[in-house]
Formats: structure tokens, C-alpha cells, sequence
């Protein structure tokens, strides 16, 4: 009887840790640093020298949220926002473009705001980009210069980071949903993470 209780009691502990995890994958607190270009992953270092001639305000920027570094670089093309995200090795992870809402088509618009309906009572939306994910399929640098390009080619996620009110709760959160506006995921936002998170 006693076995059959200690393994109860481990089983008890195994769920509590698994679901202590799983909520601490679901947070957003990501701290970051701008740096210099030199700092930067060696390897990256090819793209950007033909990239610096075609945008304005080249910036970069190392970041970490205690257990993954990445890099990413920010910068301005025909008048858009992008930021590319590098993972520690300095491959690339996806290219972000900073959109405003009127920008994304009617029907997928629909879709994302009768999520937030039927979730939520009240939404703001503070920021919205598209996310375009890097298949493998495609060298880094090609990648970019397509999405620089015509980033028609490729199916885009949207990211947004939104005010949510629910039972007189307000809470800033980050939404992805995928390329029909059906929603994928969410995560809380750390306060400390806000200012840099709308940047």
C-alpha cells in the first residue's frame, strides 16, 4: 500500500511540473540589447552587406528570455518595418513586417476578430505583423531577398499583440494565428517586455 501512495505522490509531482512548465512556455518576457553589426553571428554577416545598400536604419539587436538566445535585425524597406530573427547559431527563423490593421483582407480580418468576440469580452489591438516562417526548402539569403522582393510567394502568419478584457480583467497577451486567420496560439506579456514588444 505504501508503494502504491509513493507512486501516487510521484505521479502527483511529475503533473504539477509538467503543467509549472507548460505555463511558464505560455509567457512572453524576452529581454533586448541592441548591438553592433560586428556582434552579430559571423555567418549572417554576407546578407547584410547587400541589404544595407536597399534600407534605412539598419539596427541589431541580441535577444534572450533566460533560456533561448537569438538575434534579430530591424530595419526600414518602401516604408514598411521588418525584422528578421536569427536563432543563436545565426540561421534564420522568419521575416516580421509591421502592418495596420486595414491592410489585412476583409474575410481573414472576420475570422481573427470572431475569435476575440467569442473569447473576450473587449480587444485593442496594439500591434499587428505578418510573420513569414523560413522553410527549409530555401537558403537564408534567398529567403530574404524573396520576402524583400515579392513576399506574395509565401503563405504569412499574423502576430498581434492585443489589450484583452475578460471578467474586468485587462491583460496584454500575443496571438498567432496562421494564414486564414484561425488562431494558433497566445502567451502572456511580461510587463517588462512591453515597451521593446511594440517597438
Amino acid at each position: 500500500m505504501k508503494l502504491i501512495v509513493l507512486g501516487m505522490n510521484k505521479f502527483s509531482l511529475l503533473v504539477i511540473v509538467c503543467c509549472c512548465s507548460f505555463s511558464f512556455s505560455q509567457v512572453k518576457n524576452e529581454k533586448e540589447e541592441r548591438i553592433k553589426a560586428s556582434e552579430f553571428p559571423e555567418n549572417t554577416q554576407n546578407y547584410f552587406g547587400t541589404i544595407s545598400k536597399q534600407v534605412k536604419k539598419l539596427k541589431f539587436f541580441k535577444e534572450t528570455d533566460g533560456q533561448k538566445l537569438s538575434y534579430e535585425a530591424k530595419f526600414k524597406h518602401k516604408k514598411s518595418l521588418y525584422s528578421i530573427e536569427f536563432n543563436a547559431k545565426g540561421f534564420v527563423e522568419d521575416v516580421e513586417i509591421l502592418i495596420k490593421k486595414r491592410e489585412i483582407s476583409k474575410e481573414i480580418l472576420e475570422t481573427i476578430n470572431d475569435y476575440f468576440k467569442s473569447n473576450y469580452d473587449k480587444k485593442r489591438f496594439f500591434k499587428i505583423q505578418k510573420q513569414y516562417t523560413k522553410p527549409s526548402s530555401i537558403s537564408d539569403e534567398n529567403f530574404i531577398k524573396t520576402i524583400l522582393t515579392n513576399s506574395h510567394n509565401y503563405n504569412a502568419a499574423y502576430e498581434i499583440i492585443a489589450e484583452i478584457k475578460t471578467h474586468k480583467t485587462n491583460q496584454l497577451k500575443e496571438f498567432t494565428f496562421n494564414n486564414q486567420g484561425q488562431f494558433e496560439k497566445s502567451r502572456d506579456i511580461i510587463a517588462s517586455s512591453y515597451e521593446y514588444t511594440l517597438y
